[in-house]
């Protein structure tokens, strides 16, 4: 004779699982892109690189041209576009879509006054937005790098 406890539980575990996972999904990003509470405006102090970056069908980036920077060594503007390409994928393209596409992004090095800033905006951001979980915004090391 068989026992019902091993389905029992399989079936209470699906359900307990469905529910976290409801409950605990984060919001899909873009990896390097702008959380909400951030400007988008390069503000005085940061370092920053304008990119284009040409992507295939796949989303991934097969050339990556930098259209304006204000680094101080112009070889940082290159490992920077370095990193994209290894790093950074576009979605992938719908039925639609051509099949090379070109995306625009800007790479940021956040000043000091902005990191403060944003800081206090995040904390203002989530005091706002009691439903969003901290835990769906890592905080990021070095965005240069797109680290999280």
């Amino acid at each position: 004779m068989l026992s019902t406890k091993p389905i029992v539980f399989a079936i209470a575990a699906s359900l307990a699982t469905t529910g976290v996972a409801a409950q605990g999904q984060c919001p899909k990003w873009e990896r390097g892109a702008l959380y909400p509470w951030q400007p988008d405006a390069v503000q005085a102090g940061d370092k920053f690189a304008w990119l284009q970056l040409d992507v295939d069908k796949t989303g991934y980036p097969f050339r990556c041209t930098v259209l304006k920077h204000n680094y101080p060594d112009p070889e940082q503007a290159f490992w920077v576009c370095k990193n994209y390409r290894e790093r950074w994928r576009a979605p992938a393209a719908a039925v639609a879509d051509p099949t090379d596409r070109v995306f625009k992004r800007l790479a940021l090095i956040a000043s000091y006054d902005r990191v403060a800033a944003e800081r206090k905006a995040r904390r203002a951001w989530f005091k706002d937005h009691p439903d969003e979980r901290p835990g769906c915004y890592p905080e990021r090391v070095r965005p240069d790098r797109l680290d999280w």
